[in-house]
């Protein structure tokens, strides 16, 4: 399934940062690009937008007060050169506060935000993309096994292949879905679906035992503790 995206800024080389971006992306449709919110308003009465790329500071009315003005506004990733309006954004339920200038890395955290969002993907096997040497790297969620964090680098361990990204391992934590995965190690997340038998000291995911960090030992457990006969 398609999401239909806008994007909402005034500075010409913002936009085409955002769309580069996007450009790997073949489910991504840019449907339009506006200087301003007026401009943008007008495209949202004719078309209908999935997500919504907004930089703050721009003529005639802000970003966030345009869209408090909407009756139901879509999924809105903020993009600015400011971070004072960081609150009042998330007030407003955006799905990230990118500042600018963005790095590739980060943008693509906030997009797979954005793709694990039933909303809008209506996926039965949602996925992130992940940055693996040049390309974009397509990952069902449901083919991870565990991800391992390295000094500057995570190596991704899925069923049928391994995956060496440039990401640090908070990141990932941060766009994969909990519980599904939890960080049971200063070095390990792991998807707890795949995990076949555990002890309080580690989880057995089929290809690897994984230590329990004493720290994260309380969420597991408790986790899967529901799960008990």
């Amino acid at each position: 399934m398609s999401i239909n995206c806008l994007i909402i800024d005034d500075e010409p080389i913002a936009q085409e940062i955002i769309e580069r971006y996007l450009a790997p992306f073949d489910q991504i449709q840019i449907v339009g690009k506006c200087i301003n919110a007026v401009e943008a308003n007008s495209l949202l009465q004719s078309k209908a937008i999935d997500l919504i790329f907004l930089d703050i500071q721009m003529p005639h009315i802000d970003g966030l007060a345009f869209i408090k003005s909407l009756a139901n506004p879509p999924k809105v990733i903020v993009t600015t050169a400011h971070r004072e309006y960081a609150i009042d954004a998330f007030e407003i339920d955006v799905v990230d506060y990118l500042l600018k200038p963005i790095s590739q890395e980060r943008f693509l955290i906030a997009l797979n935000r954005v793709l694990l969002v039933d909303k809008i993907t209506k996926e039965s096997a949602p996925y992130i993309y992940l940055k693996v040497n040049s390309k974009m790297v397509q990952v069902y969620l449901s083919e991870i096994c565990y991800i391992q964090g390295l000094s500057n680098y995570v190596k991704v361990y899925c069923d049928k292949r391994t995956l060496i990204c440039y990401q640090k391992l908070s990141h990932l934590e941060g766009v994969l879905p909990d519980p599904q995965f939890k960080r049971a190690h200063k070095s390990y997340i792991v998807n707890l679906k795949k995990v076949r038998s555990y002890t309080s000291r580690d989880l057995d995911v089929g290809i690897q035992e994984i230590p329990i960090g004493a720290n994260y030992r309380e969420g597991v457990i408790s986790h899967l503790a529901k799960y008990k006969a």
